[in-house]
Formats: C-alpha cells, structure tokens, sequence
C-alpha cells in the first residue's frame, strides 16, 4: 500500500504477519552486541545532532521519549537512532501495548544486529498504556523483549501525564525510580 504521507517510493505495511505473541517459561538470556540476529527494517539512523552523553529513543510514536529525555535532562532522539559514528549511551522508550513491545523488540534486535554503531544499549522503559494490569497474554511477550535489553523499567499509567506535562506534575514512585536508577548508571566506572 502506498504512504501518501512519504515521497515516491513510500510504502508502508501494518501488518506483522503470522507472528505471534510465543509463551515460554524460559526467559532467554540478554543479547550482546554483534549477536548472530537479523534485522529487518527498523528504526532510522539519524546523523544529525551533537554529542550527548545519553539519548532516549521512542522504539515508536507516542512511546514518551520527549517526556522521558526532559525528565531525564537526556537528548530526545524522537523515534529513530542518535549518530552511531560516536560512543553515547540510548535508553529506549515503549508503551505496554502488543505494538508498543513489537516495536521494542525490533528495536533491541536493531542494536544487537550491530546496525547501530558504537551505541550503548542501557536499558528499556516500558510504560503502560493504560490504568491497571496489563494483559496476561502479553506477559510472556513482554519478558522475551526483556531479554533483549541489559536493564527494564516497568512504569505503571502516569494519569496525571494526560493532563500536564510530565516535567511539571508531581513524580510517581515509578518514575522516581527510573530517574533514581539512571543518575547511578555510570557512576562505577
């Protein structure tokens, strides 16, 4: 189908196919860099922008990576990979939702490929995409995605972010959290 949004050429496709959400008990271990994975597709890589020590990047639209990169005082790389000609740390942001966590895993199977240069994975944050408990078909899916990345946060609904910016409403206990945890990462080297 053609993208009347995108120049000549555009196509875009919302279908993932026959893959499933696959359930196992086993959580597979964390990926490394140059790990025998292929990628298909996947976020862009955007050559544009200075240095910055950490950069967060939405694994999709509507992830929260500018609400996250304000909170975390980091670069907000939008949806597409900072410079990989230069060393610099990425947290990635996802929704909890089934196209949210696709999106995460293509993301870290991006990385682990060796598509994206000299970037230091740190870690995945996944906030849920609404009040409650997330699904428990989506459990073991979202553990698998887990595996690809070296650290996840798992932030609950953030309401007051539907009435206010993120940087201006009081922080949640999640929230604090991950700020908390990534002012540490570093420290001991």
């Amino acid at each position: 189908m053609r993208n009347p949004w995108a120049g000549s050429g555009g196509e875009y496709s919302s279908d993932y196919g026959d893959r499933a959400v696959v359930s196992g008990s086993v959580r597979p271990p964390v990926w490394k860099p140059g790990a025998q994975v292929v990628a298909a597709g996947g976020l862009p890589i955007a050559f544009a922008g200075g240095y910055c020590p950490l950069w967060v990047v939405g694994a999709h639209g509507g992830a929260g990576a500018t609400s996250w990169a304000r909170l975390l005082g980091a670069g907000d790389a939008g949806v597409s990979w900072p410079d990989p000609s230069r060393s610099t740390r990425v947290v990635v942001v996802a929704r909890t939702h089934f196209a949210g966590l696709r999106a995460a895993q293509d993301a870290g199977i991006q990385w682990a490929s060796g598509q994206v240069g000299r970037v230091e994975l740190v870690g995945l944050i996944l906030a849920a995409d609404a009040p409650g408990r997330s699904p428990k078909e989506l459990a073991p899916f979202r553990q698998r995605v887990a595996g690809a990345f070296p650290r996840v946060w798992l932030v609950g609904f953030q309401s007051a972010w539907r009435t206010g910016f993120a940087w201006d409403v009081p922080l949640s206990r999640d929230v604090r959290k991950v700020l908390k945890d990534m002012s540490l990462i570093g420290k001991d080297e």
